[in-house]
């Protein structure tokens, strides 16, 4: 009686096991399916991004404003009546006082010089300050956006651990929705830096080579969703 006893008990425990198991496994499959939208766009207030290009948008376009590509409609949203094209840019140009007069306008090769057969290429974003309080022994580094929804911007790297993602707990936030809420971490560890992927749905590259874990170098290009970071650091 006692040996059906334990193995009425035993069973009992397997089965239990492998339910949590399963239920768990469904947990996390739903989780990171959830990390990531690939039809609902990503909005932010009055703005909605384009799933193309990462251009923020005002949420009654039909079409990015940048792109020109049609704009799932986010949840709750009524679609538009028709499409709405890009209104023309303004410049606001100040009135000077009466008696002064009005700084001379720069002309067109004062603004830009391109050489016969060349394009002229956008300006490289600007070069932050440097960190106070950063740790010890630690360069001078920071992150530029070289394509996607950081184009333009930087970020100084002055913690230990930094994190990366879409998350707000991030401390350095991207708002491009093929990226990930915690996608990877840069580690400043015996004297180098290190990227470390947090297990992101859609990975991490470094000059094209997708990577789990790789020790960082000046002028290296980490790609992430629809984005570009370049890593710069100071010898």
């Amino acid at each position: 009686m006692e040996i059906v006893i334990l193995l009425v008990v035993a069973l009992g425990g397997m089965a239990a096991f492998f339910a949590g198991a399963v239920l768990l496994y469904f947990y996390l499959r739903s989780g990171r399916e959830r990390d990531y939208y690939d039809d609902e766009p990503a909005v932010y207030g009055n703005l909605v991004q384009c799933p193309h290009c990462g251009y923020m948008n005002p949420l009654d376009s039909a079409a990015c404003l940048n792109c020109r590509q049609p704009l799932p409609r986010p949840a709750g949203y009524p679609a538009p009546a028709g499409y709405m094209a890009p209104a023309p840019q303004t410049r606001m140009v100040q009135t000077p006082a009466p008696g002064v007069n009005p700084p001379p306008v720069p002309s067109a090769a004062s603004l830009e010089r391109t050489m016969p057969g060349q394009r002229s290429q956008a300006a490289p974003a600007p070069r932050p300050a440097p960190v106070p309080n950063r740790p010890a022994g630690m360069p001078h580094t920071w992150l530029e956006g070289a394509r996607g929804a950081f184009q333009g911007q930087t970020a100084v790297v002055a913690q230990v651990d930094t994190l990366v993602g879409r998350s707000t707990v991030c401390d350095v936030q991207i708002y491009d929705p093929k990226v990930s809420r915690r996608h990877f971490q840069i580690r400043f560890a015996n004297g180098a830096f290190f990227l470390q992927d947090q297990g992101s749905t859609r990975g991490t590259r470094i000059n094209g080579e997708q990577v789990k874990a790789q020790r960082l170098h000046n002028g290296d290009r980490i790609t992430l969703g629809d984005s570009e970071l370049i890593f710069h650091v100071e010898a």
